[in-house]
């Protein structure tokens, strides 16, 4: 069974927002949109990755970060969030979990 959360962005109009999802043990946060049905499916939103070309590919991907494994994951989130409870201005640095 996968494993994805669905956090509805507030301030959308259109139930967008963020999917947490596993993937064959890689976590991923995705663009996605809740259903407005009783249902709520969660989608995906979808993209065609431009290529060296500047041309769309053929093949489409869900519009997400890949974070790795849940450990991974989990480092990256809280190195995030660490950003931003603690600066005024997120800083690019060596302490970054990858």
């Amino acid at each position: 069974m996968p494993f994805e959360i669905f956090l509805k962005d507030p301030e959308s109009n259109y139930n967008e927002g963020i999917m947490l999802e596993e993937y064959n043990g890689v976590f991923s946060l995705v663009s996605a949109q809740k259903s407005m049905k009783s249902e709520g499916t969660v989608y995906k939103k979808w993209a065609f990755p431009v290529g060296k070309d500047k041309k769309p590919i053929d093949k489409m991907f869900p519009i997400g970060v890949r974070m790795g494994s849940k450990m991974q994951a989990v480092a990256t989130l809280k190195y995030f969030l660490e950003q931003l409870t603690n600066s005024a201005e997120p800083q690019d640095d060596d302490t970054a979990p990858f």
